[in-house]
């Protein structure tokens, strides 16, 4: 209840109600921020980590001596004509859409400023990993999906498991470590738990 209070004779309210609202008002504030921090990061990381994948692949073909015909971001895809592919650069072409994302993400972390108080910078951080980072997890279940038959054929990692000849269960032991060992570094430079502390408004 307010209390009510004679100044003067001019009846005044406590001023409570109003700081209990402007503290609403700015915690409404911080948390609109956050969200279009948020919905910004992924505009931006969704394309970026497209136009990395497409552009390992792209890597691969131009040092075989292919040309390349169609590099679609909208569509995922890129194309190429020509080159000499030998089973290990055929390897590398199927495996260089994961791979270039995920090492320079590696690299990014790597000059990471975990003292940073910048919100936007540590929500930005965060979300622009967990694409090329989370892309590795396709690497554990298609090779699963491979040994019952039932990886679909196009995919770039079942291409990779036909080309290179490596056994299904040895590629899914590869990405478990890539993966455990990228989490473990986004945790030792403290990205994880800064994203958490920005979006759970304790910066």
């Amino acid at each position: 209840p307010q209390k009510h209070i004679e100044i003067t004779g001019i009846p005044c309210y406590n001023r409570l109600n109003k700081v209990e609202f402007v503290g609403v008002v700015k915690f409404m504030n911080q948390k609109v921020k956050k969200i279009i921090f948020l919905f910004i990061s992924l505009i931006f990381s969704v394309p970026a980590y497209i136009i990395l994948h497409e552009a390992g692949h792209s890597l691969v073909a131009i040092l075989c001596g292919a040309k390349i015909t169609k590099f679609s971001i909208f569509e995922a895809y890129m194309n190429y004509d020509g080159g000499v592919f030998t089973k290990t650069s055929l390897s590398l072409f199927n495996i260089a859409g994961m791979l270039l994302p995920v090492l320079l993400s590696i690299a990014y972390m790597m000059f990471y400023r975990s003292t940073s108080v910048n919100q936007f910078y540590r929500i930005f951080s965060f979300i622009a990993l967990v694409m090329p980072i989370g892309a590795i997890g396709s690497w554990i279940f298609v090779p699963i999906l491979y040994l019952f038959d039932m990886a679909p054929a196009e995919d770039d990692v079942s291409k990779f498991i036909v080309s290179s000849g490596i056994a299904p269960w040895i590629v899914v032991l590869g990405a478990i470590t890539l993966l455990v060992s990228c989490v473990f570094f986004a945790w030792k430079k403290k990205i994880v738990q800064n994203y958490w502390s920005a979006v759970t408004f304790e910066v």
